[in-house]
């Protein structure tokens, strides 16, 4: 049973295996993510990144991936330096089933959208027949290296899970700590979307298209890659149109500005947005702490309790009146009353 499950794990060429994990390290070429055809999410490169990466690290090829550079460029082979040496690595990462070639698949192919130029980053990809090394191709991953680290990813995301799942019997110092990591994580978001839809706004009414952290709501790029680069700069080619509508936005915006600035200071909204998240906090504090809603049910309101005792009043008397005992007592209490004062 032991041989068989080692039989069924891959085994990566031990000349090559460096190469891989040198091109997905932290120094390596960039990669995202996409849906292959028919099955499930892939990560991929480009061919222009693994030639620009092969040709601007040989020292580095040369020092850690020697066999592999024997081994595709021959023994006479020392460090690649033309595109054709490029070719004869990648090939040989395909053929030892490190990588494969894959083209841009879109779900309703048009005649429209193979007259427009390829994405730079294609969605959806498919295996291509053609499994020859090509700089502009695109390059599925299936290099799946150590399994530590899934293992421990794995770990996390069950414990993470877990977690919230058990979030009603947190302690409420933690319950109250995620609330204001909370409210401070979507105050951050929400202040750096408006601010660079204000920086954006003034200089595209000068002409320019200036963004702050252009890829910060790009779906295909990772966590750090978000913030990456920090601005972008383009100057704007805009017609006589456009020129007269910039114009006219400068002077509404210079209308609205001084309209505000003599009804309102900038105390003023210093004390709104001060006062209006002072308010979200102490709400979701108020939630947090309050009962939840079945034992609130289960206690009663101080009018409840008034009127539940006058209930139980009242019915005591009644069955003080109804007891005949109560009467007998009453009966021989008044007798004796009357023989004494006889």
């Amino acid at each position: 049973m032991k041989g068989g499950k080692k039989d069924e794990q891959p085994q990566w060429d031990p000349a090559f295996e460096p190469v891989m994990k040198i091109l997905l390290g932290k120094k390596g070429i960039k990669t995202k993510s996409a849906s292959e055809v028919g099955k499930k999410k892939v990560d991929y490169f480009r061919g222009k990144d693994f030639k620009k990466f092969v040709l601007e690290n040989p020292q580095l090829l040369k020092k850690k991936c020697q066999a592999a550079l024997t081994a595709a460029l021959g023994p006479d082979g020392d460090l690649p330096e033309t595109e054709k040496d490029v070719e004869k690595i990648g090939d040989e990462l395909i053929s030892r089933n490190f990588c494969f070639k894959a083209v841009y698949k879109p779900i309703n192919p048009t005649k429209d959208q193979a007259d427009k130029p390829a994405k730079k980053w294609p969605d959806r990809l498919a295996r291509t027949p053609n499994q020859r090394f090509d700089c502009e191709g695109f390059y599925v991953i299936t290099y799946e290296g150590g399994g530590s680290m899934q293992h421990f990813m794995l770990a996390l995301i069950i414990s993470g899970v877990l977690l919230a799942c058990m979030f009603p019997v947190w302690p409420m110092w933690a319950k109250v700590g995620i609330w204001y990591l909370s409210v401070i994580f979507l105050s951050l978001y929400f202040g750096v979307l408006i601010l660079r839809m204000v920086v954006f706004t003034l200089f595209w009414i000068v002409g320019f298209d200036f963004w702050i952290f252009p890829n910060i709501n790009d779906e295909y790029c990772g966590f750090l890659d978000s913030f990456r680069p920090v601005y972008s700069w383009e100057k704007r080619k805009d017609d006589a149109f456009m020129l007269l509508v910039r114009f006219s936005s400068l002077a509404m915006t210079a209308v609205a500005v001084k309209q505000i600035a003599e009804t309102h200071s900038l105390a003023d909204v210093q004390d709104f947005v001060t006062s209006s998240y002072t308010d979200i906090l102490d709400w979701g504090v108020e939630k947090l702490t309050a009962l939840p809603p079945v034992e609130r049910q289960a206690l009663p309101s101080l009018e409840e309790l008034h009127n539940q005792t006058l209930d139980d009043h009242d019915h005591d008397e009644d069955l003080k009146a109804d007891d005949p005992k109560v009467h007998a007592g009453e009966d021989d209490d008044d007798d004796a009353e009357a023989t004494s004062l006889d």
